[in-house]
């Protein structure tokens, strides 16, 4: 009889989990866990804009902790239905990082900590087709990227040597390396860079134009060239799919 009854409470508990279970990993539910994550990243916003007085402020702090325990309680669910299948998801890990990390009692006074909750809308971005395909589509583009930057961060070390040896000894914006490279980044935004730095330049030494339009012009051609073999691999990433 006791065995009987023993069996009949372990049969609904196993019945309980395997109902919450289906609970936390469904549609709905992450769909509410995605709007929290939302309404919190709203909250965080405003309560960093310094446009709030104090008694909103009170009220967005409130709000913040209410999102805070939502999170919680939401691990909680998941570690008690999943079990050990909990941390064989890199997805959960992660989402129990951040609201650890979120939680420390410290990370009221650093919104950088709890800012940190925000990348868990990563987890829910398999949940829509055309996000997910863009997500993909920049992570293959990842390696084209990382070639184009080896390529120009040489580009930009050589020209900003080479503006020191040429200028450096006039302009204080070229006299070591760490101000050339500022001020050739300067140039390759387009940030005044003519009437702020090329014409001053080319008044004291007369030759600087064709250092600058060596650079205006080698930048375009990388920027350019990094361009077409982006479309290149998205053409290539589109046909495997």
């Amino acid at each position: 009889m006791a065995g009987k009854k023993k069996s009949t409470i372990s049969l609904y508990y196993d019945d309980e989990q395997r109902r919450l279970s289906k609970l936390v990993t469904g549609f709905s539910f992450d769909m509410f866990i995605m709007f929290v994550i939302i309404a919190d990243a709203v909250v965080l916003g405003l309560m960093s804009s310094g446009i709030a007085d104090i008694y909103y402020s009170k009220i967005l702090f409130l709000l913040d902790r209410l999102f805070m325990g939502i999170f919680i309680v939401e691990m909680f669910l998941k570690m008690y239905a999943l079990k050990k299948k909990f941390f064989n998801s890199g997805w959960n890990i992660f989402d129990l990082i951040v609201v650890i990390i979120s939680s420390v009692p410290e990370a009221s006074s650093f919104i950088v900590l709890r800012t940190f909750r925000l990348f868990r809308l990563l987890k829910y971005v398999h949940r829509f087709s055309k996000l997910n395909n863009l997500i993909n589509m920049i992570i293959g583009l990842l390696p084209t990227f990382a070639s184009f930057l080896m390529i120009f961060l040489i580009f930009f070390y050589v020209f900003a040597i080479m503006a020191v040896s040429f200028f450096g000894d006039v302009f204080t914006a070229f006299s070591t390396l760490g101000t050339s490279m500022v001020t050739l980044l300067q140039c390759l935004a387009l940030d005044g860079w003519l009437i702020n730095v090329a014409r001053p330049v080319m008044i004291v030494f007369p030759y600087a134009w064709i250092y600058f339009v060596s650079l205006a012009v080698l930048s375009f051609l990388l920027v350019v060239s990094f361009v077409v073999s982006s479309f290149s691999q998205i053409q290539k990433l589109s046909k495997t799919k």
